[in-house]
C-alpha cells in the first residue's frame, strides 16, 4: 500500500490536534465544577450578602472560561478543517465549526456580564 506524502501531512495535522484537544481536556475543569459549594439555582434564589453574590459572579467567571476553552478548541478544529488536503466538504466543517466557535464566545460574554451584574450587587450590598 503506498501512502502519499499529501495523506501522511493530512494525518500529522489529524494527530497533533487530537492531541492538543487532548491535552486541554485535562487541564481544563468541567463545565459546572465550580459551583462555589453545591446547587448553583438554589444559590441564585437565597443570594442576600456580598460574599453570596461575590461567589455567584465566581462561578460565572469560571462557566465563561470554560466556554472561552471549547471557543478556543472549535477554533482550532476550522483550523484543521482548513489545512486537511484531499478532503470533501472541508470549507463546510470549518464553516460549521467556526459558528460552534462563535455561539461559545458570546455564552462566555454572557457569563461574563451575570459575573459583572453579581459583582455590582455585592458593592451596593457593603
Amino acid at each position: 500500500m503506498r501512502v502519499l506524502k499529501s495523506e501522511m501531512k493530512w494525518w500529522r495535522t489529524i494527530v497533533a490536534a487530537v492531541a492538543v484537544l487532548g491535552f486541554m481536556a485535562v487541564i481544563s475543569p468541567p463545565v459546572g465544577s465550580a459551583q462555589p459549594g453545591g446547587n448553583i439555582e438554589l444559590q441564585i434564589r437565597e443570594a442576600k450578602t456580598p460574599a453570596d453574590h461575590q461567589a455567584l459572579a465566581a462561578w460565572y467567571e469560571k462557566e465563561a472560561q470554560a466556554d472561552q476553552q471549547l471557543a478556543s478548541k472549535y477554533v482550532l478544529m476550522r483550523e484543521v478543517y482548513a489545512a486537511a488536503r484531499n478532503m470533501e466538504r472541508k470549507d463546510q466543517a470549518g464553516e460549521q465549526y467556526a459558528f460552534i466557535a462563535k455561539k461559545y464566545q458570546a455564552m462566555a460574554q454572557e457569563y461574563e456580564s451575570l459575573a459583572a451584574m453579581h459583582r455590582m450587587v455585592a458593592e451596593q450590598l457593603k
